[in-house]
């Protein structure tokens, strides 16, 4: 353990610039993961109410039966497929709900009369046009059929033999098996995930041509890069094309996302996904309901997801609130709306949920090193502690990094500014970096220990509504080599390499850490400051670290130069005694790793890689 009053006198080294530089590129990467906010709610349906009791009334007042899928028309008019209801219903701009499909009676009859009269049998899926065209991939009886403008129904693909045969002729006397997923590009061409065939069909918009655009017929799978009817799918489940026209694939057999770009080759784009229902927007992000976990999830362009509403336990809670603090039970559908609404079919909670966008609201603050939450109950911020703010709308959309000016971080980036504070009296914080859904910023020094304040984040004269916070005097997290506050710990070996696994430090040897919280320092700390190597700020309170349970000797602990006041340097030695209770046997070993500043403890399941010879 070392005492603030005694850190001058002691070791100092340094592993150079290249340290700094690794924990400032944590917090930047960091942002590249964050997405748009939203708040959740009922849109339709009774949660844990099953059953067909009306229409005509508003639909979060008549009760659903197994809600399974949804699909928007891009003018406010959404259609459940109320599947052991067997009917589908329409929920129109106004909010009430109708019946357009389905007697209630399962089986396939009805067709060339009105829809209403009918029989649906197994719909899995349904796609719908601005035209008022509505579609349903009727499963089990291997037929794709439409409900028009007009309001009734015909089968438009499918001849009800399950096979695989027709392409080059007319759609009606194709075979089909099981087709399960369906969606329309925006010249109307229509789009199947033919299950049991292990391929995706495609219906030229003049219903008069079948053919298959991926798949072989084979199960299996398929490097990327090569024309997408010569790969091999596995069980595809569902589709959906962007607005360039590119068609993307859950192939859940093989638990990923395959892309059909424009120019016929197929790629995959995410892995790991079991979906039964996608959407694109836009920009390309993919969106789907994780029935196995109960999320909702955004895929970005370049692989990352985010979760976007679920706690990741399955329950009915959170309406009217963040949609990521609330719960959804096995949601299994998904739609987007041209206005960037959500709706999910919620089905074990027997409803469909609304995800609104949020405009400029904070939705999250936490530690920058260790990602515990700084709001939740028992949770702390400290004085010159590094914290990172999620929300909308907080900056631009584009991430602007601050930069040091005359030695001072300034307290604005990107036309964001941090607030912090009581009511009464708030103070500006130092702006590390700014983007729309992300700001890392720096408490001040200047507030009470003890204390109750708030955050506000302003951007372009716009502010957001204000969060609470605690202060004490010490709330350490330690930084991580991945930015997510556990595993490997972002360190530098006394070697001057950063320690990992296949790099790791040697017993006895000392190893560089990096962390945040740690407080008031000696000589007070100034909001924003670059440190210089005269004047090295060090913690008021004690620091002690502990490497695999053992106390270890901390050489030294405060500022770097050239970082910013708030980063906490530690230069730790690696007890040899660690052989006595590891083993090194086998190699390298993840030895866990504790910071205490006073009595105040940094996050678990932090480790670093130590080597005995």
């Amino acid at each position: 353990m070392l005492l603030g009053g005694r850190l001058r006198k002691l070791d100092r080294t340094k592993p150079g610039m290249k340290s700094f530089q690794l924990v400032t590129g944590l917090l930047v990467a960091a942002s590249a993961l964050t997405a748009q906010q939203y708040t959740i709610s009922t849109y339709a349906g009774i949660p844990f109410d099953r059953g067909w009791f009306s229409d005509g009334s508003p639909a979060n007042t008549i009760p659903l039966d197994f809600p399974l899928s949804v699909a928007s028309d891009g003018k406010g008019s959404l259609y459940i497929n109320d599947f052991q209801g067997w009917i589908i219903r329409k929920v129109d701009p106004t909010g009430i709900m109708t019946t357009i499909a389905g007697n209630g009676t399962p089986g396939y009859a009805g067709d060339a009369a009105a829809a209403t009269a009918a029989q649906v049998l197994d719909v899995h899926s349904l796609a719908a046009d601005s035209k008022g065209n509505v579609y349903l991939a009727d499963t089990a009886t291997s037929r794709v059929r439409l409900v028009d403008p007009t309001g009734n129904i015909n089968t438009v693909v499918g001849n009800g033999t399950r096979g695989y045969s027709g392409d080059g002729g007319a759609a009606t006397s194709a075979e089909l098996y099981f087709p399960v997923g369906i969606a329309l590009d925006s010249a109307g061409n229509l789009y199947i995930a033919d299950y049991g065939n292990y391929t995706v069909r495609k219906v030229a918009a003049s219903g008069s041509t079948i053919t298959t655009i991926a798949g072989t017929g084979n199960y299996g799978s398929s490097v990327d890069g090569g024309p997408a009817n010569k790969a091999n799918l596995a069980f595809p489940y569902a589709v959906a094309v962007d607005a360039a026209g590119n068609v993307y694939i859950s192939d859940i057999g093989n638990q990923n996302i395959r892309k059909i770009t424009t120019d016929s080759n197929i790629h995959t784009v995410a892995t790991g996904v079991s979906a039964q229902s996608i959407a694109v927007d836009a920009a390309g992000n993919l969106y789907y309901p994780n029935y196995l976990d109960s999320t909702v999830r955004e895929i970005h362009p370049d692989g990352g997801q985010v979760i976007l509403a679920g706690t990741g336990t399955a329950g009915y809670s959170g309406d009217g609130g963040p949609a990521t603090f609330a719960q959804l039970a096995t949601p299994y559908g998904i739609a987007l709306d041209p206005s960037g609404k959500i709706y999910v079919a919620d089905t074990g909670n027997q409803i469909v949920r609304l995800l609104s966008p949020i405009s400029q609201t904070v939705t999250g603050l936490t530690n920058a090193a260790s990602g515990a939450s700084a709001a939740a109950a028992g949770a702390y911020v400290s004085p010159g502690e590094i914290i990172t703010i999620y929300g909308v709308g907080l900056g631009p959309a584009q991430l602007t990094q601050n930069q040091p000016v005359s030695g001072n971080y300034g307290f604005q980036a990107g036309g964001t500014s941090v607030k912090l504070g009581p009511p009464c009296c708030q103070y500006s914080a130092a702006v590390l970096y700014s983007s729309a859904t992300q700001v890392a910023a720096m408490v001040p020094y200047e507030v009470g220990l003890g204390t109750a304040v708030q955050a506000t984040v302003t951007y372009n004269g716009q502010s957001t509504p204000p969060a609470a916070l605690t202060v004490a005097a010490a709330a350490p997290g330690i930084f991580t080599s991945n930015g997510s506050g556990s595993g490997q710990a972002a360190a530098v070996n006394q070697n001057g390499t950063l320690n990992s696994l296949s790099a790791p430090a040697l017993l006895g040897s000392v190893i560089t850490l990096y962390a945040t919280g740690e407080g008031l320092t000696y000589p007070n700390g100034v909001d924003g400051q670059v440190n210089t190597p005269a004047n090295l700020p060090v913690p008021a309170l004690p620091v002690s670290v502990s490497l695999g349970g053992q106390d270890s000797v901390v050489t030294y602990a405060g500022g770097q130069a050239g970082s910013v006041a708030g980063l906490m340097q530690l230069n730790v030695q690696i007890p040899t005694s660690l052989i006595q209770t590891l083993n090194f046997a086998a190699g390298p070993v993840a030895v866990p790793v504790i910071l205490q500043v006073g009595g105040f403890y940094s996050q678990t399941g932090v480790t670093i890689a130590v080597s005995s010879k």
